[in-house]
């Protein structure tokens, strides 16, 4: 605007002098009422333009002061964009610090829950030596036990032996005694003597036999005794056992879970914490462009032995990237992309195709047909990779081995990417 004030003063003073020198001094009245008019018009003129300046530069002034006044309001929520930043960095910093305590926890209740299951690991070995124990105890019982009941049948069958054995003596000597009952009487206490004599000794025998089943019933019943302190003593260390594995897993358990459970709340308040760290970064950022399409072939050709497989019906486009003259796609932005082929084979055929980042191949998807002759057979193969691509990276399908392909209007076969991140 003072270019402007300044243009208009000279081009007032030039006005003024060319008209004087036009007049060239004569009717000097007249042209000094004629200059008057001029110069007051000019004045009015100039007046209006200063007045305009003057409304212009104070309406400049007030935006100025709205301009300043954004700029401090920004510069204000910036410093207070940047305290919450670092309020939640340090939030974050003492979060992870109480992770790493709990993963270390963790660590150390995994080792004390490895040691309760070394000790309960040493008392079922202890625990299975009692019942190997037991099990001894009860073979060698039942060894006794039939030990004793064969001596048992053994001392009875003597036993039935010997006063068999008795019956014919008495039988015998009754007859003798019934034959020769008069003979003299030397002979009679003969007899008699031999009678006692065969009475004392059967005594004897039947008071041994009784003695020895005594001791033997003896035995038994101590060993009766000795099985039975051993399963009472077997059935308390089992409880004992029982309810120490039982505590001790409870324990356990109950630990781990409240570790878990901690563990969660803490990794969940992170990724929230992480979640809105990212989205205030990507806030204060440009967003990047969205990149993704899908393209796929409306025809089929059982003799196509091309290189690159192109895709020219293109599905879904989102972003710059596909061409679908040369099926080959040209990454615009850096960032990590997915990539997805589907192929059919021909009628009776194979295929090899692989997806290939710069000439380099990557994966590969195979419609393999080994079925033999007399089948009519179509086959299908996929595959999907995920690669980090730079800005100018190029991405296509590209035949290795094998001939045609089968697809229809359908789109059969596809070509899709996405960019994720």
């Amino acid at each position: 605007m003072a270019l402007c004030f300044i243009f208009m003063l000279v081009y007032i003073l030039v006005r003024t002098h060319a008209y004087s020198l036009l007049t060239d001094g004569e009717n000097k009245t007249s042209t000094t009422l004629e200059g008057k008019e001029h110069a007051c018009n000019d004045l009015s003129f100039l007046r209006q333009m200063i007045n305009q300046e003057t409304v212009i530069r104070l309406s400049l002034v007030k935006n100025v002061q709205a301009l300043v006044s954004d700029v401090n309001l920004m510069k204000k929520s910036i410093t207070t964009s940047e305290m919450t930043i670092s309020a939640l960095q340090q939030t974050i910093e003492t979060l992870n610090v109480r992770v790493h305590s709990l993963e270390e926890e963790n660590k150390r209740l995994k080792e004390s829950s490895v040691d309760h299951q070394e000790r309960i690991h040493d008392l079922e070995t202890t625990l299975e030596t009692v019942n190997k124990s037991v099990n001894s105890l009860n073979e060698n019982l039942d060894t006794a036990q039939k030990q004793n009941d064969e001596k048992r049948q053994d001392i009875v069958n003597k036993t039935n032996r010997v006063l068999e054995d008795i019956k014919v003596e008495v039988r015998y000597l009754s007859v003798t005694l019934f034959d020769f009952k008069d003979h003299t009487a030397t002979k009679d206490e003969i007899n008699n003597k031999k009678f006692i004599d065969l009475e004392r000794h059967v005594n004897t025998s039947f008071e041994e036999l009784q003695a020895e089943n005594l001791k033997n019933k003896g035995e038994f019943n101590e060993i009766k005794e000795h099985i039975h302190n051993v399963e009472e003593v077997q059935t308390e260390y089992r409880k004992t056992v029982t309810e120490n594995l039982t505590s001790t897993i409870a324990e356990v358990e109950t630990q781990s879970r409240k570790s878990e459970y901690e563990r969660l709340k803490l990794s969940s308040a992170v990724s929230s914490l992480e979640a809105f760290r990212m989205n205030m970064t990507q806030s204060n950022c440009n967003t990047k462009s969205k990149i993704a399409f899908s393209a796929g072939i409306p025809s089929y050709d059982d003799n196509w032995t091309g290189s690159t497989l192109v895709f020219p019906d293109i599905i879904y486009s989102e972003g710059k990237g596909y061409d679908s003259n040369t099926g080959v796609f040209t990454a615009p932005t850096e960032g990590t992309y997915l990539f997805y082929i589907s192929i059919q084979s021909a009628y009776r055929k194979y295929i090899y195709l692989d997806i290939v980042l710069n000439g380099s191949s990557k994966v590969r998807s195979m419609a393999f047909y080994g079925s033999g002759r007399t089948i009519s057979i179509y086959q299908t193969g996929t595959n999907l990779v995920i690669l980090h691509l730079t800005v100018g990276d190029r991405v296509w399908v590209k035949r290795t081995d094998g001939t045609g392909y089968y697809s229809d209007s359908g789109h059969v076969c596809t070509f899709s990417g996405i960019r994720l991140y």
